[in-house]
């Protein structure tokens, strides 16, 4: 590389001696030897610039091994995160490693303790954005990228970006066996809870032998978190979170999304005749190929798990076109809405060396413009005008939005609030409250015990919520 630079210098230099040399004999020729000469210099630049930015290795020739961390553990088994990446390792004369795991926020977030937690990495969200700097390397600033990526707000503070959406998902949907839900003589999709739950006993009553819903219990880690993403879009409220904490509501109030998403939850949870026999030994990954087969009818997941079920079910000899993805049930107004969402965003580790952090950020722009991977997933690609996929179709009448930014002086309060109160929405801990509703649906403990589980959690949000000092400033200055 060095060899190509001084190469191109030698031959810029003797090329502007040569024509400095006719510029003497016509003045005419000089100013397109002037030209020439501009022409030639930039060419040379270009050609080391090129050649640095299609090798990538350390000062001793050595090609550089990007460490990726990923929670897809399934593209990792299957080697076709490896497949994939062939085309960035050879474009950037580089390695990448992927170290998947399967309760990626859990691990990933220890790991974090220390400096070693790959090069690039998907931003667990345990991480406040207040945080971020402390791990991440900046992207960029959010006007600056807003226009090229959707989402590009969702792991910024004080307007720079650490972190961009490797896909995005519909929120407000529910995957299910399209081929079961007909034949149990299902004709139009539920549009509120009450509706959901007769669907769910209507298969149980035509196929004893399907489970209607399955809790993918055993690893709530992570599954009891898809509950919350059907909470804003059946709010119908771009500004949802803001409200939440400027009106000072309840966290669990009746008749308001947190409320009424759980409370579904609960009461399905609560009659065991609509799923599994056993939450507690449940099996995700058997889980796919049981709905594809349609011994299971149901179960919320986001839209990036459509892929997954249909893949398994072509993988098994059967119809993928008979996994399909309904929106949630809910209706505000009338009106059934959906949200478009930013799955896991990917990050650059600050501790790495520098060579990697500029190597991690060209793979964070490959991985969402060239990769193909959110195509393929099913999922929505991070760049603004990109195509949605064809599976929304089933989304028709329905409204989508996109949460807005919290305003100036609100900046990651809500996330604050719901860290420091540990409520924990999208946390899947032990002692995290989707845990302990299930716990208590699965014992039988009914209303009462869902009120007292939703009483606690109202008194630490509303606790937290009152004691932080942005969100009271906020209120002060804008009455």
């Amino acid at each position: 590389m060095k060899a190509k630079k001084i190469l191109a210098g030698i031959l810029a230099a003797s090329t502007v001696v040569s024509l400095a040399a006719c510029s003497n004999n016509n003045s005419t020729s000089s100013t397109g030897a002037t030209s020439s000469t501009s022409s030639k210099e930039e060419e040379s630049k270009n050609d080391a610039t090129t050649a640095d930015e299609a090798s990538s290795t350390t000062p001793s020739g050595e090609k550089i091994t990007l460490k990726v961390l990923t929670h897809r553990t399934d593209r990792k088994d299957d080697g076709s995160l490896d497949k994939m990446t062939d085309a960035f390792e050879e474009k950037y004369n580089c390695t990448v490693e992927y170290q998947s795991f399967k309760d990626y926020a859990g691990d990933v977030s220890t790991m974090m303790s220390t400096k070693e937690y790959g090069d690039v990495l998907m931003i667990p969200d345990t991480v406040k954005l207040a945080d971020l700097s402390n791990f991440f390397e900046p992207l960029g600033k959010y006007d600056e990228l807003k226009d090229k990526y959707k989402w590009a707000n969702q792991k910024m503070y004080e307007g720079t970006v650490y972190g961009l959406a490797h896909l995005g998902t519909v929120s407000g949907g529910i995957c299910y066996n399209k081929k079961v839900w007909t034949e149990a003589g299902i004709t139009e999709m539920p549009k509120t809870a009450d509706e959901f739950i007769a669907d769910l006993k209507k298969i149980k009553e035509k196929f004893p032998e399907v489970i209607p819903y399955y809790t993918n219990f055993k690893e709530a880690s992570w599954t009891a978190a898809q509950w919350s993403s059907l909470v804003v879009p059946s709010s119908g409220d771009p500004d949802f979170e803001t409200n939440l904490i400027v009106n000072k509501e309840d966290f669990f109030k009746e008749g308001q999304p947190y409320y009424n998403v759980f409370k579904l939850m609960y009461d399905i949870y609560s009659d065991s005749s609509l799923i599994e026999g056993d939450p507690m030994s449940s099996d995700w990954e058997g889980s796919k190929l049981m709905l594809a087969n349609g011994e299971v009818a149901t179960m919320t997941m986001g839209s990036w798990a459509v892929s997954q079920f249909q893949q398994i079910a072509k993988d098994n000899g059967l119809d993928p076109e008979n996994i399909g993805y309904m929106p949630a049930p809910f209706t505000k107004d009338g009106k059934q809405y959906a949200q478009y969402a930013a799955d896991y965003c990917m990050g650059v580790n600050k501790n790495s060396s520098d060579d990697k952090k500029d190597l991690g950020k060209k793979y964070i722009e490959w991985f969402i413009a060239e990769s193909g991977f959110s195509e393929a997933e099913g999922g929505i690609n991070t760049l603004e005008g990109s195509k949605l996929p064809d599976y929304l179709s089933a989304f028709d009448g329905c409204e989508f939005f996109t949460a807005n930014a919290a305003p100036d002086g609100l900046t990651g309060v809500f996330n604050a609030i719901d860290k420091d109160s540990e409520v924990g929405i999208w946390d899947g801990d032990s002692a995290n409250f989707k845990l302990q509703l299930a716990e208590a649906a699965f014992a039988g403990k009914g209303d009462d015990g869902f009120k007292a589980i939703a009483d606690s959690v109202n008194q630490k949000w509303a606790a937290t919520r009152d004691a932080n000092k942005d969100l009271a400033a906020y209120i002060k200055n804008n009455g």
